[in-house]
């Protein structure tokens, strides 16, 4: 990681870009014998040369999934599991009808249909569509969830579709606990089972709980509780919702550019401007947290030369004004999880003054991946001219500072999904069976070393739940660079205060587990956000986002304006082989197949930084201190504390 952009060219070319703008294998044929089943070779179309073929993944990781794309009348096709997700293909805006059949009878069970023109109307390559059972379940009723409540008729079909799957893995003896969602694989021979069943499986069996008698010679789901597939589906509900949320400065080129971003104005005086920058995470439990950075005021030409657009002279803040912090304290998800928008204000509040909030008020997600702030980015994301007759998709909200309010729009971008777990590394007491042993809660103290030598490093207990998600675990006796615990505390979940009476606080999630043999990797990924006074000097501080922070505007991404710390995995192998803490556990970085040192950054020193630079004569001894404070390295340890227990 280089620091580029603390050197003053940084700053001038800022002004130049902005003054620059001016403004699978074989298929098989249908069968023509009604009495017979279908045959699939392959999980797919595939792109050759016109690059119309969009790929998907399924958020059940199930292989042998039937699926027919609509724009193929001679083809029927197979999930395929591809580096532990299931993957399929069709070409972009088909409509995919999902299926569980085999090839020698006609017996069906309909899952329902997906439009991936809804989903990802948009492709944008190297970037799967992602399809939920809920997706299905939605295609079966033809309406959304609207709670996870068996009075909700699509939740009713959802919990169905999960509770088949989950019985599927119990009879295939899968190593798996009712209630996990593992990898499955609808085998030939097992789908050929279907013939002696009476009668195909259609929504309103599922609707009305018929489906439970008429499988049953081929599959008993009495295996797993309702109960248990209503918890595992409001899961994958959840589930869907985890990411990274980002407002980076956008990239831009041409002439006549109106680049919104994160911005407003003063409801009283129009010439006054506020730009920001925002990092937010949401957790598998359904929480959002992170933080902005934003700068407030009248923005100036200078005398350059050079001649900024009224639309991009808002962009001068970066160096005018001092960048303020807004954290956004854990709190309900950010978007839905059920329509996937922004149904309640999410709050921000100023570190100085808690009653100054920012709130983001409208928007929904689009193509699976952005909140559009205004009709250009709209149509830009979607590549369409036509505009939303519903106009509160757009990004939108309203500040408070003092007596002065604020508002404006807002483009947002979801990248960075999750994936399920897998239960040969994410050991829980609810993962395991009997007998065997687990490992999470994983407690670990994560140490932040910083590039500038001066600052002494920090440490931080943190507690990877059995949820995957993860939160502090800090003692009460605290200091400056030690913010861990000797005893691995137990938090009520109400108001996430400790057995010892300390306030902990949700501060992040995990991505994926990673298992191998052949390397081996038993791993799993983390991301953490810490925004909150509370962390000292590591306060801002981005873990395993695996995104890169855009800091400057620009017609391109260079060194020269973004920063990343890459991803970040705890290697489990030690504790998983072993069977105790003796060697402990290591964490690192990657950078394809090859392991590299984990890093951190830290948006809020990257940002004050910039301003330092261009106002040397100005700027306090606090602002040079967190300018200090922008990226380093990490370690861990476990604390003696922390013990592998086995399943009674």
């Amino acid at each position: 990681m280089k620091k580029k952009f603390i050197l003053p060219f940084a700053l001038t070319g800022l002004v130049a870009a902005l003054s620059a703008c001016g403004g699978g294998g074989e298929s098989a044929v249908i069968h023509e014998d009604p009495n017979k089943g279908v045959s699939t070779t392959s999980n797919g179309c595939e792109d050759k040369v016109d690059n119309k073929c969009q790929s998907f993944v399924v958020d059940y990781p199930i292989a042998g999934l039937n699926f027919d794309c609509s724009s193929d009348k001679n083809n029927h096709f197979v999930t395929e599991m591809v580096s532990s997700v299931a993957t399929g293909a069709c070409l972009a805006g088909d409509k995919v009808n999902f299926y569980i059949q085999g090839a020698q009878s006609s017996r069906k069970i309909s899952l329902g249909t997906v439009d991936l023109a809804k989903i990802r109307p948009l492709k944008v390559n190297n970037q799967p569509a992602q399809i939920s059972l809920m997706d299905m379940a939605n295609g079966l009723t033809g309406k959304a969830i609207a709670s996870s409540n068996v009075n909700d008729e699509t939740f009713r079909v959802l919990t169905a579709l999960v509770r088949i799957f989950q019985a599927a893995g119990v009879k295939q003896n899968i190593e798996m606990v009712a209630g996990d969602i593992q990898p499955l694989t609808l085998s030939k021979e097992f789908k050929e089972d279907l013939k002696n069943i009476e009668s195909d499986i259609s929504v309103q069996n599922f609707k009305d709980g018929t489906y439970i008698g008429i499988i049953k010679p081929w599959l008993d789901v009495s295996s797993i509780t309702e109960e248990t597939a209503q918890q595992a589906a409001d899961r994958l509900i959840k589930q869907n919702q985890v990411g990274i949320y980002t407002t980076n400065f956008l990239i831009f080129s041409g002439a006549n550019v109106d680049i919104r971003g994160f911005s407003g104005k003063s409801t009283i005086n129009s010439k006054k401007e506020t730009v920001a920058n925002m990092y937010l995470l949401t957790t598998r439990e359904g929480y959002s947290t992170g933080y902005a950075i934003q700068w407030t005021g009248v923005p100036t030409q200078k005398e350059t030369g050079n001649q900024i657009s009224d639309s991009l002279l808002k962009y001068a803040l970066l160096t005018q004004a001092k960048p303020q912090k807004l954290n956004a304290d854990a709190q309900g998800a950010l978007l839905s999880q059920y329509n996937n928008k922004i149904e309640k204000p999410f709050i921000f509040k100023s570190v100085k003054n808690t009653t100054d909030n920012l709130q983001l008020i409208q928007g929904s997600l689009i193509n699976g991946s952005n909140i559009a702030g205004t009709e250009d980015m709209y149509k830009r994301v979607l590549n369409t001219d036509k505009v939303p007759t519903d106009k509160t998709v757009y990004g939108e909200w309203r500040q408070t500072q003092g007596n002065e309010n604020f508002t404006g729009t807002i483009d947002i971008y979801k990248s960075n999904p999750a994936t399920y777990l897998t239960n040969k590394v994410f050991r829980t007491v609810n993962t395991v069976k009997t007998g065997q042993k687990y490992i999470f809660p994983l407690y670990a103290n994560i140490i932040f070393n910083f590039n500038d030598k001066s600052i002494s490093p920090v440490k931080l207990g943190i507690v990877i739940d059995e949820h995957g998600d993860i939160r502090t675990n800090i003692g009460p006796n605290a200091t400056a660079n030690d913010l861990t615990s000797k005893e691995c505390s137990t938090v009520n979940p109400a108001t996430y205060i400790d057995n010892n009476n300390v306030q902990q606080y949700r501060i992040g999630t995990t991505g994926a587990a990673n298992y191998t043999t052949t390397d081996p990797d038993k791993s799993i990924t983390i991301r953490m956000i810490l925004a909150n006074p509370i962390f000292g000097n590591i306060d801002g501080a981005l873990v395993g986002l695996n995104d890169a922070i855009v800091y400057l505007p620009g017609p391109s991404i260079s060194e020269d304006n973004t920063l990343s710390a890459g991803g970040v995995r705890l290697n489990l192998q030690r504790l998983l082989s072993d069977g105790t803490t003796e060697r402990g556990i290591n964490i690192t970085g990657w950078n394809g197949n090859k392991a590299t040192t984990a890093q951190w950054a830290n948006m809020q020193a990257v940002y004050q930084t910039i301003y330092n630079a261009g106002n040397k004569d100005k700027i306090t001894d606090t602002q040079k201190e967190l300018a200090k404070r922008t990226f380093g390295e990490l370690d861990v340890e476990l604390p003696s504390c922390y013990q592998i227990k086995t399943k009674q």
